[in-house]
């Protein structure tokens, strides 16, 4: 009888287990099925049609492919899940991320089957020069759209090969029936991503309309439906069809008036685009390449070289951050938002109410309305405002077409002359979003869910929300939450949740749903769910109104969530300085202090940073408490000939430590330690 060693499992590894990569929670079809359902956290299973048009002309599910098409399927599954199922209890949204990450290592794979030679050897014709140059190309754009699918040059490869089969005839004949098609404005000439000339831009619209690219009617313009291309355009990938791709403005046209949702061009939100790919997504990506190697253990072809990628990092960037708003600009609209809740606020809600109610009980939708019952059933109190109409955009009858918004200019003098009962429901959503977002500092998102009747306590003191990035290790269940809240956000949020309670009393909503839940623009009964585009649009509808403030370029300022949460931040850090950072971290529902520091230090300028330090270090000094800054002590004792420096003025402390910082003479520097409850801070005082 031998003795076991521990390391049996030796003997065996390597060996062919075709058993293994061949099943997953997301899969719902058999492995060797052509057609897969897949499902994370989708309501709805997506299908995955394995039966790819390769290079030379056959398909990935034909016998002849089979090698391929087994290491692309099991690839799948071992960088969903993990070469050791790692990653099998993530949030279904976090394994939806691997999933799609996995999927477009695989699009890649594809498209590129010809130059990697995979359809002769499969993946083990990849060798470190191949696996370093696919990861130099991924990481080099934010966008899958343009790092793994060309989006914009193979658009244009398709529009220019429509172009050649298109017949002067037939373009003389779409463009008598489009007239508007053959204009280009400045705004579309100025976002030219196509490798079009601005001359052949009509006749290219001429031809996707012939092949039935557009999508949409008159009065809203047509646009290319980016889908419908991408069907046609990307039958060499297996996911590459059916993702996401950027509208092509530039072919878009508009028979009655230009599309528009604001009234300037916006300061970019952002602290600069990201050239190349985020961090978190690029690993994501070399966790895939390397775990092909798993391949080699089913007997597969795999890549032989992939611990030389094990820790590859091409130039990444970090996530680009949001630029802040000036201060003076946000206290305006929140002092504006204020007053327009208190003046005009209930007036508007129950105007809307009224026609709601109105249109529900006769049994007619608000657009059929006209404008002198319009009028009627709000009353004189909001016609004195100057309302004049149910929506400025919104479907109406009239007797003549004529176009809903307008131009521009006149579209925005009349939303700020109040003609538009809509309009004015948005702005004043968008100043509840403003008020509440300020003082509540919450993510976006967590926001965006909040509902109507379960936002607050029953003592109307705190709002309960869902906790954003709470879900690891958590099935998927965000972390329900609460914090202190002032007295008129509650007073706004209760505004909004008795609009809805009258439109459900009245039966003109079924049940009270998103706190900020908002009327159809077009000017359809009932409420629209809240989203990320609704929730930002009332947000530039409050700017526009208030006009908030313009740069020297003529951009203006529009702001987002993010913006006001780190408006909180900075005005928390000015008036509570370095000692109570920790009550800020649980106000903005951080688990460590340190993502606040970089969140601090990223919209501070240096100088406020050494006078917020200046000043912590002088009220140490006055109380006595410098028992951990020893060469501190010191100094201060060479200055002021005492160690008793709650005797000594704080302005000329102050004002000594500030000369000090300034003149480079000492630093500040934060040092963070892992705690049970995540990093905690210590802030030293370096003598230079």
């Amino acid at each position: 009888m031998s003795l076991l060693t521990g390391y049996e499992f030796l003997d065996t590894f390597g060996l062919s287990d075709k058993s293994a990569f061949t099943s997953a929670s997301w899969l719902h079809s058999d492995f060797n099925q052509n057609r897969w359902k897949t499902q994370t956290h989708q309501k709805k299973s997506n299908e995955l049609n394995w039966g790819v048009h390769l290079w030379n002309g056959s398909i990935l599910t034909d016998s002849v492919n089979e090698t391929l098409l087994r290491s692309l399927k099991h690839l799948l599954i071992i960088g969903t899940n993990g070469v050791n199922e790692e990653f099998v209890t993530l949030a279904p949204v976090s394994q939806n991320m691997r999933l799609t990450g996995t999927l477009r290592v695989i699009d890649y794979l594809l498209i590129n089957a010809s130059k990697l030679n995979l359809v002769e050897f499969g993946l083990a014709a990849m060798d470190a020069d191949d696996l370093k140059g696919m990861l130099n190309q991924l990481a080099s754009s934010p966008s899958a759209q343009d790092s793994i699918y060309a989006w914009h040059e193979r658009a244009s490869a398709y529009c220019n090969n429509l172009l050649n089969s298109l017949s002067d005839s037939e373009v003389q004949e779409i463009f008598a029936k489009h007239p508007s098609m053959e204009v280009v404005s400045d705004d579309q000439f100025e976002d030219l991503k196509l490798q079009i000339t601005i001359a052949d831009i009509p006749r290219a619209r001429a031809a996707l309309m012939k092949a039935g690219m557009y999508y949409g009617y008159a009065n809203r313009g047509y646009r290319i439906s980016t889908k419908k291309m991408s069907e046609r355009i990307y039958t060499d990938a297996l996911r590459g069809w059916q993702t996401p791709k950027s509208a092509l403005e530039v072919l878009s046209f508009y028979p009655t008036e230009g599309y528009y949702t604001r009234e300037l061009p916006r300061v970019k939100i952002t602290t600069g685009e990201s050239e190349t790919l985020q961090d978190t997504f690029y690993f994501s990506y070399r966790y895939v390449l390397v775990a092909s190697a798993a391949l080699a253990t089913l007997g597969l072809p795999a890549p032989a070289d992939t611990d030389t990628i094990a820790d590859y990092v091409p130039k990444v960037t970090e996530s680009s951050r949001f630029r802040s708003v000036p201060s003076g600009n946000l206290l305006k609209l929140f002092k504006s938002s204020l007053d327009f809740h208190v003046e005009q606020g209930r007036k508007i809600l129950n105007g809307f109410v009224r026609v709601a109610a109105y249109c529900h009980a006769q049994n007619l939708r608000m657009s059929q309305l006209s404008d002198s019952e319009f009028l009627r059933i709000i009353g004189p109190e909001l016609t004195s405002l100057g309302v004049k109409k149910l929506g400025l955009s919104s479907h109406r009858r009239t007797k003549t077409r004529t176009p809903r918004k307008g131009t521009r200019e006149v579209y925005f003098r009349h939303l700020r002359a109040n003609h538009g009962l809509l309009e004015l429901v948005y702005v004043y959503q968008g100043c509840v979003q403003l008020v509440v977002g300020v003082i509540m500092a919450r993510r976006q998102d967590e926001l965006l869910t909040l509902k109507s009747e379960k936002c607050l306590d029953k003592t109307k003191s705190w709002l309960v929300f869902s906790l954003a990035k709470s879900t690891r290790r958590a099935l998927g269940l965000r972390q329900r939450e609460s914090r202190p809240i002032d007295a008129i956000a509650v007073e706004m949020i209760e505004e909004l949740l008795r609009f809805q309670k009258l439109l459900k009393r009245l039966g003109v909503i079924d049940k009270l749903t998103d706190l900020f839940s908002t009327p159809s623009s077009l000017g359809h009964n009932g409420l629209l769910d809240c989203s990320l585009y609704l929730y930002n649009r009332n947000l530039d509808f409050a700017c526009d109104y208030f006009e908030s403030d313009i740069t020297a370029a003529g951009e203006r300022y529009y702001v987002r969530q993010h913006q006001l949460r780190r408006f909180f931040a900075i005005m928390f850090f000015y008036t509570n300085n370095f000692g109570e950072l920790d009550t800020l971290r649980w106000m903005l529902g951080q688990r460590d202090v340190e993502h606040v520091w970089r969140y601090l230090s990223e919209c501070l300028e240096p100088k406020d940073i050494r006078m917020a330090s200046s000043r912590y270090f002088t009220d140490l000094a006055k109380s006595e408490r410098l028992e951990n800054y020893q060469n501190l002590q010191e100094l201060l004792f060479a200055e002021f000939g005492t160690y008793r420096f709650s005797l000594v003025d704080e302005n000329r402390i102050e004002s000594f430590l500030a000369g000090m910082l300034e003149e480079g003479k000492a630093r500040i520097e934060p040092h963070f330690f892992k705690g049970e409850d995540g990093n905690t801070m210590k802030i030293l005082f370096i003598i230079s």
